[in-house]
Order: C-alpha cells, then sequence, then structure tokens
C-alpha cells in the first residue's frame, strides 16, 4: 500500500498536476471572444501523467474525460471563461479500471474540488495560455494508500494551460501541486506529504471552441 500511495500521489497530481507553477504572464486585457460556448466535452488526446517530482514515482491515466461549460460570445473577461464540473481518470485493462502506478500498483484518482477554472491569460497566434484552478484530488491506491493532492497552503492547486484553436485541445503541464496527506499504509519510498506533483496530458474539446483575443 505504501508503494501505491506515493504512485497515486504522484497520479493524482496527475488528475489532475516539482507542481511549482511556472508563472504566467498576467491576464490580458479584457475582452475575450468565445464561439459556440455552453456545454463542452473533453477526452483525453494523449495519456494524463502524474509525476511525484520527489520519488519519481508516477501514476498514468490513458483515459480521462471532462465535462463543463465555456462562456460565449464576446466582450467576456479571461477569468473563468471555461469551467470543469466533472473530471474523471481511468486505465480500462487494469483491476476495476483504476490508474497504472508504480510497482504493480493500480489507483483511484477522484478530481474533487470542482468546477475546476479555466482563465485566460493571454493570446497569440490561435493560442490561448492560462491557468486550470481549483485542482485537487483524492488517492486510493490497491495497496491501501490514501492520500490528497492540492495546492500549497489551505489552497486549491494550479496547472498551467493552453487551448489551441486550430485542434480545439486543451493542453495542460507543470502546476503547483503538492501531497497534502499520506496515511500510514503509503511508502516513503513513493509518496510523501510535501512531495510536489507534476503534471502533463490534453484533451480534445467537444464542440471545438475558438476562443480569440480581442
Amino acid at each position: 500500500m505504501r508503494k501505491i500511495t506515493r504512485n497515486t500521489l504522484t497520479a493524482t497530481a496527475v488528475i489532475t498536476a516539482g507542481l511549482g507553477l511556472t508563472a504566467l504572464p498576467a491576464h490580458a486585457v479584457d475582452p475575450w471572444t468565445v464561439t459556440p460556448g455552453g456545454a463542452i466535452t473533453g477526452t483525453q488526446a494523449r495519456p494524463l501523467v502524474a509525476t511525484d517530482t520527489t520519488t519519481g514515482a508516477n501514476i498514468v491515466c490513458t483515459v480521462s474525460t471532462a465535462s463543463g461549460t465555456a462562456a460565449s460570445g464576446s466582450g467576456l473577461p479571461g477569468a473563468g471563461i471555461a469551467q470543469l464540473s466533472s473530471v474523471a481518470f481511468s486505465t480500462p485493462g487494469n483491476p476495476s479500471s483504476w490508474c497504472t502506478g508504480p510497482v504493480g500498483i493500480v489507483v483511484k484518482v477522484t478530481a474533487t474540488g470542482l468546477p475546476w477554472s479555466f482563465n485566460a491569460a493571454t493570446y497569440a497566434g490561435g493560442v490561448t495560455t492560462g491557468t486550470l484552478t481549483g485542482v485537487k484530488s483524492t488517492i486510493h491506491g490497491s495497496d491501501e494508500c490514501d492520500a490528497t493532492v492540492a495546492g500549497p497552503g489551505t489552497s486549491a492547486g494550479t496547472i498551467s494551460g493552453t487551448y489551441t484553436n486550430s485542434t480545439a485541445t486543451l493542453a495542460v503541464s507543470g502546476g503547483n501541486l503538492e501531497v497534502k496527506t499520506a496515511d500510514a499504509d503509503c511508502d516513503p519510498a513513493l509518496i510523501n506529504v510535501g512531495d510536489k506533483i507534476t503534471l502533463t496530458g490534453a484533451y480534445k474539446v467537444n464542440p471545438a471552441l475558438t476562443i480569440t483575443h480581442p
């Protein structure tokens, strides 16, 4: 279980998510324009990988889905331009379809703190750069390790993100995620309180959004 806990935490930062966020440019002056907006769904364009940068343990989720809403129209603020109300992680073929952790452990990663918000900051060449905020998760491993992941202090986490109009893809990376709790079943060689977690992954958004500024 200890081994799983380490891996699990890493993956969670995956669900996500070492995660110390790279500072992003200040928000571009509003307004933003989004079409068509409304209800959206996202399916993974590549596996979601969470890494504990202290221990090197990884959690890999080959399937991740999300749903939420995007603002619609013009004259919109960049903050909260889209929100994810549901995010799920899995790896079909594993027991209970849990994500793959280290050393044979499988991990259940659950998104918490929803909704998560995508905040547009800068725009250039059809690509919007911003942050995904409100990120938190819990991890439960087949080794009985239980852990939680969030941002520094009592805050939710933040992950860097880019949305590309031409491919309708939201890519996420880095972040300021860290392990907040890890129980006695968690293997210290895999995960510990205070470990930083980084996250990489990408989602194909449907219907495709066009985000522009100004």
